[in-house]
């Protein structure tokens, strides 16, 4: 059992009962089908530890999902006990970090960061830097204002001191699609077909269009020490890079104003060394071009479980990539040798047949 898993996810289970039970009460799918979020296992490390023995998963690295925002809310104001914003994120930090020592290191969770909350945010990292867990926080990509629908991406000025934060205290940030941005087609489709225009493209587009953003910006050259994992491939990046190129070139020579702007900025595969991708969803010809355009250093293996069952985000994955005819030495990297080295992992576990480690 040798393979790392960087993109699962869980809740504690005080968190999870109460956004379930906000679910069942408004009957809200502004989080996707309450389907997806009723697996036991999001709150059960032994479940979580079941599902991974299946599949040869040696380390499980927990990070949060679209439902952060309204799961940690529904858990801050239902129940005997309110909680404020940070006293409710360090709760379930604190948590899940706790999953990692009675799992013998097997899962090992990613602090969660909301940037719209600075001093939280920089207590958080600076807990995620120097408390024995892995040094990785979790964040989104946007974070939806409900007052006026508008989408703050990490780019946003007021998240600056966050991500400075980040980078001083070299942390990993995983990055998770909001799936609350919408590609705005006309008319809206019914029902299930929304929820699967949001699933498999409106997702991805949201993650391209944070990483250009923070390119754009200047974001990424004012912290070039920022390492930034990205679910699903990255969404649309690895087939965005050439016409990013030609884009500029188009722009810079469009006038002398343009050409000034566009002299700014350099090449969105400039700051490639800056971005990591997991696999989840991926096929082989995905994973092709991933590799070809961020290099395979940069490319984790990934699940999405619980979301996305195990039989088919990990059975099936790995049997994607084990199969997809690439040399033996990639293989291994992206099942487990990149997450180990940019997490600091260390070598394989031995795990006991109780499925801690011994």
């Amino acid at each position: 059992m040798t393979v790392v898993d960087a993109h699962a996810h869980g809740l504690p289970p005080w968190v999870q009962a109460a956004f379930l039970e906000w679910l069942a009460e408004t009957g809200s799918t502004a989080e996707g089908p309450p389907g997806l979020w009723q697996s036991p296992a999001f709150d059960g490390p032994e479940r979580q530890l079941a599902d991974a023995d299946l599949y040869g998963i040696e380390t499980t690295v927990l990070t949060h999902s679209s439902n952060a925002v309204a799961a940690l809310h529904s858990a801050a104001v239902r129940g005997k006990r309110r909680r404020g914003p940070a006293e409710t994120i360090a709760a379930v930090n604190d948590e899940m970090r706790a999953w990692s020592v009675r799992t013998g290191g097997r899962l090992q969770a990613a602090r969660w960061v909301d940037p719209r909350f600075v001093e939280s945010a920089e207590a958080e990292m600076e807990q995620a830097a120097t408390d024995g867990g892995i040094p990785a926080i979790s964040m989104n990509t946007a974070y939806l204002e409900p007052s006026t629908g508008r989408l703050r991406f990490l780019d946003d000025p007021e998240f600056a001191p966050v991500l400075a934060a980040a980078e001083a205290r070299g942390v990993v940030l995983f990055v998770h699609p909001s799936a609350k941005f919408q590609l705005g087609s006309e008319p809206p489709l019914p029902g299930r077909a929304e929820h699967l225009l949001t699933g498999s493209l409106s997702m991805l587009v949201e993650t391209t269009v944070c990483v250009m953003r923070l390119v754009l910006r200047g974001t990424l050259e004012q912290h070039s020490g920022l390492r930034l994992v990205f679910g699903q491939l990255g969404g649309v990046l690895p087939l965005a890079l050439g016409r990013f190129d030609l884009i500029h070139r188009l722009v810079g020579g469009a006038d002398a104003d343009a050409a000034r702007a566009s002299g700014a900025l350099r090449h969105l595969r400039d700051y490639a060394g800056n971005i990591y991708a997991d696999t989840h969803s991926a096929d082989a010809a995905g994973l092709r071009c991933a590799i070809e355009a961020l290099g395979e250093e940069r490319i984790l293996f990934g699940s999405d479980f619980p979301v996305t069952p195990g039989e088919f985000g990990r059975a099936d994955a790995l049997e994607v990539l084990r199969g997809a005819s690439f040399p033996t030495a990639t293989v291994h990297a992206i099942e487990s040798g990149n997450a180990r080295s940019l997490l600091g992992l260390g070598e394989p576990l031995t795990v006991s047949d109780e499925g801690a480690a011994a």
